[in-house]
């Protein structure tokens, strides 16, 4: 009653007022809701937090398989290893036996199998003589892979690795794996260790692939959240097309690039639109296309804005165009770069109905020396999709794990990766990468194995 009567004494001005401002917050409210969602396809929105609709069902026709006239292909038979001869020994007619009788083979059939795997223990003795000639006591060395405090070889070692990093698999599931398919009884503990005991090791080559990075003319950049020891943290990644180094950090600021990089000043760096990503030092800059014409498309769903939709055109131009590079003459190559250099300074003369084009196009006004500069500079990619690629990974084993419990086990993760992304872009096996880190360049454990055999 206190409201009712507090707003009979309001002039009718003032009321005008007051119903005037609740229109403007109904109306607001409505647009809200006509709006369609931030979604990954159309924002900056993670793909994580997006949701796929239900495919409809397509109605088979037929059967499933190549289509008519279509060459078939099946798997090349190989050199077997093993030859299992199967021969008749008893007439199915007159019961005769046919064991000595010579027989032809008239088919074969190959399967590939996987033999039993079971760990081999290998015990080092080492042993002692004296000389006869000086009588001096001499005494054998343990082979680097068999050392005394070497609880697990080095090939043993390099696929707990593999599995817990690799194809990120949590410590328990790491555990299970290798008791269900190797019979090895291993304990949590036990993978822990052997995982701080290489530490040092692919902290070395890590660092070699930081060093690699630095001397490259274009750099990608990108970072992801990440738990350690109950604490939000971030694992960063600056990477090119063969090599990627990982750290995690505390902090989201300029300072981890800066102690990354030193003093380091590449030709182009390419990141996404974070404050820190652009106070990076370089020559020139590339901002991600893709994150641009997601944005675009938000303007196109809610507003059908013409502007946003002949902007996201011309940066779908651009990349057609930078795509053909070497295949057009260059004069003509050039032409076609200075006309869309022309139309993005025409579209942004141009002021947009919308207020989400307006913001677009304020942006777009501060980084236009940064949208096209993969035209320009060649061996630049248009997106940062190669960093946020490199995440990936990263990500579904912080979904598996939740984390990390400390610095340590954090830092051992970021090495490892480091050296089994760089093995990937490079086209290495990611396993014998492991290997020839772990294992020792006189592989004896190895060679005692093959003897066991």
């Amino acid at each position: 009653m206190d409201e009712r009567n507090a707003l009979k004494q309001l002039s009718i001005d003032e009321l005008v007022e007051i119903i005037l401002a609740l229109q403007a917050k109904i109306q607001d409210l409505e647009n809200r809701l006509n709006r369609p969602p931030k979604t990954p396809s159309n924002s900056s929105t993670p793909p994580s937090q997006g949701r796929k609709g239900k495919r409809p069902k397509e109605k088979l026709q037929g059967k499933r398989g190549p289509k008519a006239g279509h060459a078939g292909s099946s798997r090349t038979k190989r050199e077997p290893d093993i030859t299992v001869e199967l021969r008749v020994e008893q007439c199915a007619v007159c019961g005769a036996d046919l064991r000595e009788v010579p027989q032809t083979v008239i088919g074969s059939s190959q399967v590939i199998e996987l033999p039993p795997v079971r760990p081999v223990v290998i015990e080092a003795q080492r042993c002692a003589v004296r000389c006869p000639v000086c009588g001096e006591t001499q005494r054998a060395d343990y082979p680097a892979g068999l050392e005394p405090e070497r609880v697990f070889g080095p090939r043993l070692e390099a696929s707990a690795h593999y599995l817990h990093l690799t194809h990120p698999l949590s410590y328990v599931r790491t555990q299970d794996i290798l008791r269900d398919l190797l019979g090895l009884d291993i304990s949590l503990g036990a993978l822990v260790n052997v995982v701080k005991r290489a530490s040092g090791t692919f902290h070395e080559a890590a660092q070699a692939i930081l060093n690699d990075i630095r001397a490259s003319g274009v750099i990608g950049s990108d970072e992801t959240g990440m738990r350690v020891d109950g604490q939000t943290a971030w694992l960063w990644t600056v990477q090119t097309p063969t090599s990627a180094y990982y750290t995690i950090a505390p902090t989201r600021g300029a300072a981890v690039l800066d102690t990354l990089m030193g003093d380091t000043v590449p030709i182009v760096w390419v990141s996404d639109l974070a404050k820190a990503q652009l106070k990076q030092p370089a020559t020139l800059r590339q901002i991600c296309l893709a994150h641009q014409t997601r944005d675009l498309q938000y303007a196109i769903d809610a507003h059908r804005c013409a502007w946003a939709y002949r902007f996201q055109a011309l940066l779908f131009r651009a990349q057609r165009l930078g795509q053909q590079r070497n295949t057009i003459p260059p004069h003509e190559y050039g032409r076609q770069v200075v006309a869309i250099e022309r139309a993005c300074d025409a579209l942004l003369e141009e002021l947009p109905a919308s207020l989400d084009s307006q913001n677009l196009r304020r942006r777009f006004l501060l980084h236009r020396d940064h949208l096209f500069t993969f035209l320009v500079v060649p061996n630049v990619p248009p997106t940062n999709n190669a960093s946020e690629q490199a995440l990936r990974n990263s990500v579904i084993y912080r979904k598996v794990t939740g984390g990390f419990r400390s610095d340590w086990g954090a830092a051992a993760y970021a090495n490892v990766v480091s050296v089994i992304e760089t093995a990937r872009r490079r086209g290495q096996n990611l396993l014998d990468t492991l290997l020839s880190l772990l294992v020792p360049p006189l592989d004896l454990a190895s060679s005692f194995v093959a003897q066991g055999e």
